[in-house]
């Protein structure tokens, strides 16, 4: 007799058990031991992985070039603050007290960092941070003097330290900066390039002696303070060299309200700023180290003031707020909450699963083969991934592109374990049958020929639907959905061979306390019906569902109109409000979350729109004369100020946006000094004059400022009548012979870039995804009618989950609830279309399985009998998989209520909870959008419309055969 590949599959699978069991075992164990962690090679962000041909991607690559080295991407700012009164004298100290530190260790960083530049490639760039450090330990000197002069008496009674009360370290710092400047100098120092007459250079050997000897004795100054302030320095203190400073390297420079030029911008009388730009993107996951770092000597600084500050100091006033906040603090918290969320999923995963197969089987090794057999295949999948990426970054394997980020491992987790779990569900629940007839390796042998096909092609929607969002022109989706593809692959080949290999070894005791073919009688929740309709000898689940599917297929017509008619309101909803989404990165945090207590200061104090500028640069073909540079500069200033929403232009002549061009001023003006200054500020050359010689008198940059919230839709119509007032400026100068394309970079242009090409993304990967799951469908079930409505009936279901998630989490916040997270419709869309249609296959493969022996509505009704219980449990597993994912939502809070507290600490915990977040707002609404959806197509689309549709399909082609039957006969008797 001919045997099929599935038969020869199953008896290679249960001949070689042994062999497939120590295999996968030694695999897994070597992938754990040699590949990277998922934490190594992860990315994460957005921005970064728009398609090169975005504006937002042209214009920052064009920033990069030009201001190579020198480009801030994002910002940390800590504020000082009070929300009801003006800041006092002691928050004075406070605030002195935290720049001197800031201070000093940008110097370290710069200082750091020239050392390594000019050890690796002796780059040009070294001379400017060697300034940096030295103006850097110069400001945090001049600053802690003037904090230990407010301290006056206050000073406390401690063994002095490197930072407190002064700041001995910085002084030992600048004394060796100098001193090793005077030994490399010859290097260093800054090529002279005025010319000098014959007489000047005469005395030049005098002026170095001088200037030799007056930095010698300024050495022996420096390292003379320290050495008074703290004797014990020099043992305590690690060379520059060997500090352990990797987290701090993105820092750029600081400015602070202390600057004598840029100062006045930062200080309002309730805050204080202190802006540290950043070279890293604001979602780079060296963020939260970095946080976490910068709230270390928040908290030096706080905890500093309680020991120089009276209880009644303190009590009058309160104490101020100090608050890390900024783009790349908002990404630090958000990318730490991610990781939080991560574990919370992958913790409660593993819980909700053990809890339900318990309820499940009540047999122990039941509970436990499924278990190991997805642990491997975690292992296995994670490694190979990681290891791929690994590849794929070093550039070994010429066109490899994979790349995977920190969220990605939230779905491949979820995915693994539910779909995992659910083939080991159907294969055991065959096992059983067939158990109960046949010898233990025959029955095992069976269950795998008659449930690989169904595992395969239920596998193989959801592999073929994730796989197509490699059609996605953005990064993140484009490696998203292959990843977890190939990873649900891997989950597929081990739950069909190690699963019933461990099956087949275990042997009947597998199923212990009861036998293979022997149901427990005990009155409890039954979840698997494996009965016929006619068994008389039922446990209470089997008479369920087989009153269930006798009563569905009755009237077939009437079941199937109102279980459409429920559906559609909602899906109406979520069809009306799909594109009703928010871009705000912020607001994936809790409102409570640090870093957006922090955004409300700023935006209240000194307007949002400030430390998020759009960047206008004009790039022309040929180099402009500084006359052409100033006039096209004041030209399009000019038109910019006359644009809607736009409130202050930043340029190289007015690098705060204060003097706009109607308003007059002096040219002996106490302000004309300080435009003057400003112009020539150290921040203001490194932020507008790019350095590259290939854009000198080029390049123009502008920062133009604007009213509303970034990530806003209003911000996004800003940007477009700002590109529309500089088309027009550029086509004016054209005509008049001055070349010059305009390029536009900034949190706006990006999020607006974002907008439009996950929107197009999201229309492409529908059509691809329907198109493979029909085509997958159609292979398997080999109905085309039966696919377009398990297509159609999922399209419903994901339309009625988009548009009740909306309404919960709408009705949850309330009048400020900005639309679901941006993501969350096409993972939505993708996963449950592809997931959902597992059941589907499973539930009418079985129909066209029992079709073979009997009628029609007699297949249908033992398929839902005997599927029902089985296909229930799991959709219950895989929704309690997805919902999880909602844990460090609310886990925490339980944890919080359920600790064994005093009320005092407990509140405290409550305070920490809320602004460190655990969780991410996008992850919580997909990880309930995702578990209510399957729980949806599984209680109800399966259960209701699938049946009755089948039922009304066969009664029809029935009825359309008789007819054409009866036609030939009608005319013979004519």
């Amino acid at each position: 007799m001919k045997t099929s590949a599935t038969q020869r599959f199953s008896r290679q699978v249960i001949a070689r058990a042994h062999w497939i069991v120590l295999g996968w075992v030694v695999f897994a164990v070597l992938c754990k031991a040699f590949s990277p962690s998922w934490k190594q090679v992860a990315l994460d962000g957005d921005f970064e992985y728009l398609p090169a041909t975005q504006t937002s991607v042209a214009g920052g690559k064009l920033l990069d070039e030009a201001f190579f080295g020198t480009r801030a991407r994002s910002q940390m700012v800590v504020t000082l603050s009070r929300a009801e009164q003006d800041l006092t004298k002691t928050d004075r100290l406070i605030g002195l007290d935290l720049l001197r530190r800031l201070y000093h260790r940008l110097g370290e960083v710069a200082w750091q960092r020239a050392m390594q530049l000019r050890d690796d490639s002796g780059d040009e760039s070294i001379n400017r941070w060697w300034v940096v450090a030295a103006q850097a330990f110069d400001q945090a000197i001049e600053i802690d003097s003037q904090f230990y002069e407010a301290l006056g008496d206050r000073v406390p009674e401690t063994s002095p330290t490197p930072y407190e009360p002064r700041m001995a370290i910085a002084y030992w710092d600048r004394g060796n900066l100098l001193g090793s400047q005077m030994v490399i100098q010859p290097s260093t120092a800054p090529e002279t390039t005025a010319a000098t007459s014959d007489a000047d250079a005469e005395t030049e050997p005098d002026k170095k002696a001088s200037s030799i000897s007056e930095t010698t004795a300024r050495v022996a100054e420096d390292l003379e303070a320290a050495l008074v302030l703290d004797s014990d320095l020099p043992m305590s203190v690690l060379p520059i060299s060997k500090r352990p400073l990797k987290d701090w390297e993105p820092l750029l420079d600081i400015y602070s309200w202390e600057d004598r030029t840029l100062g006045s911008q930062l200080k309002t009388p309730r805050a204080r700023l202190a802006v540290l730009t950043l070279s890293s993107e604001l979602a780079a996951t060296g963020n939260i180290e970095l946080l976490e770092q910068l709230q270390e000597i928040v908290d030096q600084t706080v905890a500093y003031s309680h020991a120089y500050l009276t209880e009644e100091e303190r009590s009058d006033s309160g104490s101020p707020q100090l608050i890390v906040t900024g783009s790349a603090a908002i990404g630090g918290q958000t990318l730490s909450a991610a990781r939080s969320a991560i574990q919370y999923t992958e913790w409660f995963t593993v819980v909700m699963i053990l809890l339900l197969l318990s309820i499940v089987y009540r047999a122990p090794l039941l509970v436990a083969v499924p278990l190991f057999s997805i642990a491997i295949a975690v292992m296995v999948s994670t490694a190979a991934v990681t290891f791929l990426t690994q590849l794929s970054q070093s550039g070994l394997v010429p066109g490899l592109d994979i790349q995977i980020y920190t969220t990605s491992r939230i779905f491949v987790v979820v995915i693994l374990f539910g779909a995992g779990t659910d083939y080991c569900l159907f294969l055991i629940a065959r096992l059983r049958e067939e158990a109960a007839q046949s010898p233990w390796p025959v029955a095992c042998r069976k269950a795998l020929t008659q449930v690989s096909g169904a595992l395969i092609g239920s596998a193989m929607t959801t592999i073929v639907g994730l796989g197509m969002l490699w059609f996605a022109d953005f990064g993140k989706f484009h490696h998203t959905g292959p990843i977890i593809a190939v990873c649900l692959s891997i989950g597929l080949l081990v739950c069909m061979t190690l699963t019933p290999a461990c099956l087949c070894l275990l042997g009947p005791k597998v199923f212990w306390p009861t036998s293979a073919g022997q149901v427990s009688r005990e009155p409890r929740i039954q979840l698997i019906g494996n009965r016929s309709v006619n068994d008389k000898d039922s446990s209470p689940g089997d008479l369920l569902w087989n009153w269930m599917a006798i009563q569905l297929t009755r009237r077939p017509m009437v079941t199937l109109l109102i279980g459409l008619a429920l559906l559609l309101p909602p899906a109406w909803i979520g069809f009306r409000n799909e594109r009703t989404v928010t871009y705000d990165i912020s607001g994936q945090l809790s409102a409570s979350a640090s870093t957006r207590q922090g955004m409300r200061v700023l935006d209240r104090e000194f307007g949002i729109g400030q430390l998020a500028p759009i960047s206008v640069l004009m790039l022309s073909e040929q180099p402009m004369g500084k006359e052409e540079q100033k006039e096209t500069l004041q030209t399009i200033t000019q038109a910019l100020y006359q644009t809607e929403g736009v409130t202050a232009v930043r340029h190289r002549n007015d690098p705060l946006g204060d003097f706009p061009p109607d308003r007059e001023m002096s040219l002996l003006s106490s302000e004309a000094w300080r435009r003057r200054a400003l112009q020539n500020h150290r921040l203001t050359q490194l932020h507008f004059v790019s350095s590259m010689p290939q854009y000198a008198n080029r390049l123009i940059r502008m920062d133009v400022i604007i009213q509303e919230d970034p990530f806003s839709e209003a911000a996004g119509n800003s940007l477009k009548r700002i590109e529309e007032t500089i088309a027009g400026q550029t086509a004016a100068l054209g005509q008049a012979g001055l070349q010059i394309d305009a390029f536009y970079a900034g949190t706006t242009p990006s999020i607006v870039d974002l907008r439009e090409v996950t929107l197009s993304d999201t229309f492409r990967i529908k059509l691809a995804v329907i198109a493979a799951v029909f085509a997958v469908l159609v292979l398997v079930i080999r109905r085309v009618a039966l696919s377009i409505y398990l297509i159609a009936t999922v399209l419903l279901s994901y339309y009625t989950t988009l548009g009740l998630t909306y309404l919960f989490f709408r009705f949850l916040h309330g009048p400020t609830f900005p639309g679901l997270d941006w993501k969350l419709p096409i993972f939505l869309f993708v996963i449950l279309v592809a997931v959902g249609q597992d059941y589907n296959v499973y539930l009418v493969t079985r129909i066209l399985e029992e079709k073979r022996k009997l009628g029609s509505l007699a297949a249908v009704r033992r398929a839902v009998a005997r599927t029902g219980g089985i296909i229930t449990a799991c959709g219950l597993v895989m929704a309690a998989t997805f919902i999880s994912m909602t844990a460090s939502s609310w886990w925490p809070w339980i944890t919080q209520s359920l600790a064994f507290l005093t009320s005092d600490s407990a509140a405290s915990l409550g305070e920490q909870i809320a602004s460190q977040p655990t969780t991410l707002r996008g992850i919580t609404e997909l990880g309930f959008a995702l578990g209510l959806g399957v729980l949806l197509d599984t209680l109800y689309v399966r259960t209701v419309l699938v049946p009755s549709f089948v039922v009304l399909h066969d009664q029809w082609r029935k009825s359309s055969s008789s007819q054409r039957f009866q036609r030939p006969n009608r005319s013979s008797t004519d």
